[in-house]
Protein backbone atom coordinates (compact mmCIF):
# COMPACT_ATOMS: atom_id res chain seq x y z
CA UNK A 1 0.00 0.00 0.00
CA UNK A 2 1.31 3.28 -0.93
CA UNK A 3 1.85 6.21 1.89
CA UNK A 4 -0.30 8.54 -0.34
CA UNK A 5 -2.95 5.34 -0.01
CA UNK A 6 -2.85 5.31 3.85
CA UNK A 7 -2.70 9.53 4.02
CA UNK A 8 -5.89 10.00 2.33
CA UNK A 9 -7.05 7.04 4.70
CA UNK A 10 -6.32 9.00 7.57
CA UNK A 11 -7.75 11.87 6.28
CA UNK A 12 -11.28 10.59 5.07
CA UNK A 13 -11.21 8.49 8.71
CA UNK A 14 -10.66 11.71 10.85
CA UNK A 15 -13.71 13.53 8.47
CA UNK A 16 -15.55 10.92 9.57
CA UNK A 17 -15.31 9.98 13.30
CA UNK A 18 -14.78 13.96 14.03
CA UNK A 19 -18.95 14.51 13.20
CA UNK A 20 -19.50 11.00 15.01
CA UNK A 21 -17.62 12.46 18.56
CA UNK A 22 -19.43 15.56 18.40
CA UNK A 23 -23.03 13.66 17.70
CA UNK A 24 -22.53 11.31 20.60
CA UNK A 25 -20.93 13.66 22.81
CA UNK A 26 -24.13 15.61 21.93
CA UNK A 27 -26.33 12.61 22.79
CA UNK A 28 -24.72 12.30 26.57
CA UNK A 29 -25.50 15.64 27.52
CA UNK A 30 -29.08 14.86 27.09
CA UNK A 31 -30.69 13.92 30.43
CA UNK A 32 -28.26 15.81 32.65
CA UNK A 33 -29.08 18.32 35.11
CA UNK A 34 -27.12 21.36 34.68
CA UNK A 35 -26.58 24.21 37.18
CA UNK A 36 -25.05 27.48 35.49
CA UNK A 37 -25.99 30.95 35.93
CA UNK A 38 -27.67 30.51 32.13
CA UNK A 39 -30.25 28.40 33.77
CA UNK A 40 -30.54 30.49 37.11
CA UNK A 41 -31.91 33.35 35.91
CA UNK A 42 -35.21 31.65 35.13
CA UNK A 43 -37.56 28.78 36.12
CA UNK A 44 -35.36 26.46 34.26
CA UNK A 45 -36.98 26.32 30.74
CA UNK A 46 -34.52 27.72 28.29
CA UNK A 47 -33.58 27.44 24.68
CA UNK A 48 -29.91 27.95 24.39
CA UNK A 49 -28.17 29.11 21.12
CA UNK A 50 -24.33 28.64 20.96
CA UNK A 51 -22.88 29.85 18.26
CA UNK A 52 -19.62 31.46 16.82
CA UNK A 53 -19.23 34.63 14.86
CA UNK A 54 -16.83 32.91 12.13
CA UNK A 55 -18.97 29.92 11.57
CA UNK A 56 -21.17 30.44 8.16
CA UNK A 57 -23.93 28.50 9.45
CA UNK A 58 -24.45 30.39 12.49
CA UNK A 59 -24.15 33.74 10.90
CA UNK A 60 -27.50 32.55 8.27
CA UNK A 61 -29.06 31.43 11.92
CA UNK A 62 -28.42 34.36 14.41
CA UNK A 63 -30.63 36.67 12.81
CA UNK A 64 -33.62 33.78 13.61
CA UNK A 65 -32.74 33.62 16.90
CA UNK A 66 -32.54 37.41 17.09
CA UNK A 67 -36.02 37.54 15.78
CA UNK A 68 -37.38 34.56 18.77
CA UNK A 69 -35.57 36.17 21.63
CA UNK A 70 -37.16 39.36 20.81
CA UNK A 71 -40.74 37.54 21.29
CA UNK A 72 -39.87 35.01 23.92
CA UNK A 73 -37.45 35.35 26.93
CA UNK A 74 -36.54 31.82 27.38
CA UNK A 75 -34.48 32.19 24.10
CA UNK A 76 -30.60 32.96 24.82
CA UNK A 77 -27.53 33.16 22.69
CA UNK A 78 -24.03 32.32 23.65
CA UNK A 79 -20.81 33.13 21.62
CA UNK A 80 -18.95 30.25 22.20
CA UNK A 81 -15.45 32.34 21.47
CA UNK A 82 -16.64 35.13 24.01
CA UNK A 83 -17.87 32.46 26.53
CA UNK A 84 -15.89 29.90 26.63
CA UNK A 85 -16.28 28.80 30.16
CA UNK A 86 -20.06 28.62 29.53
CA UNK A 87 -19.45 26.63 26.24
CA UNK A 88 -17.55 23.90 28.03
CA UNK A 89 -20.30 23.83 31.33
CA UNK A 90 -22.35 22.07 28.40
CA UNK A 91 -19.59 20.04 26.63
CA UNK A 92 -20.15 22.43 23.33
CA UNK A 93 -18.08 20.80 20.02
CA UNK A 94 -19.37 21.93 17.58
CA UNK A 95 -21.46 25.34 16.25
CA UNK A 96 -24.19 25.87 15.51
CA UNK A 97 -25.49 23.75 18.74
CA UNK A 98 -29.01 24.57 20.04
CA UNK A 99 -29.86 23.09 23.96
CA UNK A 100 -33.65 22.32 25.13
CA UNK A 101 -33.97 22.59 28.67
CA UNK A 102 -36.95 22.02 30.79
CA UNK A 103 -36.55 22.22 34.93
CA UNK A 104 -32.86 22.73 34.65
CA UNK A 105 -32.78 19.50 32.70
CA UNK A 106 -31.48 18.98 28.90
CA UNK A 107 -33.90 17.81 27.06
CA UNK A 108 -32.80 18.04 23.51
CA UNK A 109 -29.54 18.90 21.54
CA UNK A 110 -29.84 20.06 18.38
CA UNK A 111 -26.63 20.46 15.92
CA UNK A 112 -26.32 22.55 12.96
CA UNK A 113 -28.47 24.82 11.37
CA UNK A 114 -32.25 24.97 11.83
CA UNK A 115 -35.24 26.75 10.09
CA UNK A 116 -37.15 29.05 11.53
CA UNK A 117 -40.29 27.06 11.62
CA UNK A 118 -37.70 23.85 13.14
CA UNK A 119 -36.76 26.85 16.02
CA UNK A 120 -39.87 27.23 16.45
CA UNK A 121 -41.71 23.70 16.65
CA UNK A 122 -38.12 23.26 19.53
CA UNK A 123 -39.39 26.11 20.96
CA UNK A 124 -42.93 24.63 21.71
CA UNK A 125 -41.42 21.92 23.43
CA UNK A 126 -40.62 24.18 26.46
CA UNK A 127 -42.80 27.13 26.94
Amino acid sequence: MSWVMIIVLIVASYLILLPLLSYLSARRLVGKMIENDLTSETDGNRMIYFYSQKCPPCRSMTPIIDHLSENHDTVMKVDVQSDPDTARAFNIRATPTTILMKDNKVTDVCLGAKSQKQLETLLQKII
